[in-house]
């Protein structure tokens, strides 16, 4: 009997062992050729339009490192309620055209419809431009990420992340 014990248990480990790795994240299907011509035309003559913002997001982490492959990404997007005084950072992601420097971007946090605070936002030309700026969410409520282009009452809203705060 101990034998057999012995041979179960040494199976089942060899099974566990022998297990597959979890599947890799699948690779993004290639855009169509009208779609990556039309990405390649803007990088290279839309230097007077701007930068497209592509993606914006509430992160409570990002990864920071050095050397890490997935420097600068969000790791932990904001997904429902945050504890107040959590830190949050307004990430984006953006295609720079060639060129291009734009100083008139700003990240706003804005509580209950009043801004907080306004982080300026340094873009220069990258295919892939990742950006975030953080703040301490001080108060209870609702609160909105906000990026904006341009200045003062010209100053267009160019997307907004809603979120919560509770005490």
């Amino acid at each position: 009997m101990t034998r057999h014990v012995c041979w179960l248990a040494f199976a089942l480990a060899s099974a566990a062992l022998a297990q597959e790795p979890a599947p890799a994240q699948a690779a993004p299907s290639a855009p169509s050729a009208e779609e990556a011509k039309k990405v390649i035309e803007y990088y290279y003559k839309g230097k007077e339009q701007g930068p497209v913002l592509v993606e914006l997001k509430a992160c409570t982490k990002l990864d920071t490192g050095k050397d890490s492959p997935t420097k600068n990404e969000c790791l932990e997007v904001v997904n429902g309620p945050v504890k107040k005084g959590t830190n949050v950072h307004g990430w984006t992601l953006w295609l720079v055209p060639d060129g291009g420097t734009y100083e008139d971007v700003a990240i706003q946090f804005v509580h209950e419809g009043q801004v907080r605070s306004t982080m300026d936002v340094k873009l220069a030309s990258s295919l892939r431009s990742r950006t975030y700026r953080a703040s301490p969410l001080s108060k209870a409520g609702k609160w909105e990420i906000k990026v904006t282009r341009g200045s003062g009452d010209a100053a267009k809203e160019l997307a907004k992340v809603a979120l919560a705060v509770l005490d």
